[in-house]
């Protein structure tokens, strides 16, 4: 039977190898999100576990062996900052946050666990490079051992946008150097079925923002124009990781009519609340106003207007907002508000705050 397997790559702070199927405290494993909602809709066909695989793609685990030599990384890294050219108006500021977060990399702190791995995919060319290498080599080897008959999307999660983007780019392109020394590439006639990119940083996130809209990473009515027949970029209104210099779907050099008129291209602005974690990849795709259009154009299963109603309805009488009044409260305010700014300054003042609200 085909196999429709889902390459998962994660975002920001810490994550194991094999993330998708990794238990975080209450919280159900994407993997078993993912199979309890397959399930009760009936519409989809088959069981999941036949029919669907989940891979996790991983970079923690690189990330970890450039802390081995911490002291040296973080000075090429602050080195790094006057150049970058998103950062390099607040260089002094990030220089300062690598001094602190390297006095804090033995403990469970976010300026290690989370700003690190920002400041270093946007401040270092040279880590970029090795970790967008590192993820590319993991999905041209699942492309390379997928089934003649099977298919293949891709979701993406907050800083894992910009690392699928800049990796599927170079895939399509220049290629990926493998351990033996070669490249290899995609081949120009593979499309993902669908790619879900969720609290999309990857436009705030490059180093070349003028090229962004210009590249193959994008849903295409024709074979090689694009990587991808479908897309969903997805954020949720009060998280400040989307919000910051969000992606643009409406830009006419990226927008494909073609793809946007046959409704394969979703642009989901999400707004309840069932977890404090809103940002995690799992509160996502509670959701049905997500997960519904990701089965949609993954699986194509025919839901009804009526079945959709039905299962929005039924999510909110589990969103219970009341409980969330005070963090609703504090993630409107203008704190954590940064739609409007480009700063990274602010971008990081926010998730300090933000991450001190939902941990």
């Amino acid at each position: 039977m085909p196999i429709h397997h889902i390459l998962c790559v994660h975002g920001i702070g810490t994550h194991d190898d094999d993330w998708v199927r990794k238990k975080e405290g209450d919280e159900p494993t994407l993997e078993e999100l993912f199979e309890k909602t397959w399930e009760k809709y009936l519409v989809l066909k088959g069981k999941f576990s036949a029919k669907v695989k989940l891979h996790s793609i991983h970079y923690d685990d690189e990330i970890n062996k450039i802390f081995e030599s911490w002291q040296k990384q973080a000075e090429d890294l602050k080195k790094g900052l006057s150049t970058s050219p998103v950062l390099q108006g607040e260089a002094a500021v990030f220089t300062d946050a690598v001094d602190k977060a390297t006095a804090a990399k033995d403990q469970a702190d976010w300026r290690y666990t989370h700003l690190m791995d920002l400041l270093m995919f946007v401040g270092s060319p040279t880590i970029q490079d090795r970790l967008v290498t590192y993820v590319g080599r993991q999905i041209i080897e699942l492309i390379q051992e997928r089934g003649d008959d099977d298919e293949m999307s891709l979701i993406a999660h907050s800083m894992g946008c910009a690392m699928a983007h800049k990796a599927l780019q170079a895939l399509y392109n220049e290629g990926v150097e493998m351990p033996n020394g070669s490249r290899q590439t995609v081949k120009g006639d593979f499309s993902f079925v669908n790619i879900s990119m969720v609290a999309n940083t990857s436009y705030a996130l490059s180093r070349d923002r003028a090229e962004h809209y210009h590249t193959i990473v994008r849903p295409s009515s024709k074979v090689g124009d694009g990587c991808c027949f479908s897309w969903i970029n997805v954020n949720h209104v009060l998280d400040p990781v989307g919000r910051f210099v969000p992606f643009d779907c409406k830009e006419p050099n990226w927008r494909d009519p073609v793809v946007a008129a046959a409704g394969l291209l979703r642009d989901i602005p999400l707004d309840l609340v069932s977890s404090r974690d809103i940002h995690s990849l799992t509160h996502y795709f509670r959701d049905p106003s997500l997960h519904i259009p990701f089965f949609e154009l993954a699986f194509d299963p025919g839901f009804t207007t009526e079945q959709k109603s039905k299962a929005i309805e039924a999510y909110k009488k589990e969103t219970i907002e009341s409980a969330f009044k005070t963090l609703i409260s504090h993630l409107e305010s203008e704190v954590l508000d940064v739609s409007k700014t480009e700063s990274f300054k602010k971008l990081f003042e926010a998730l300090r705050a933000f991450f001190a609200l939902t941990k």
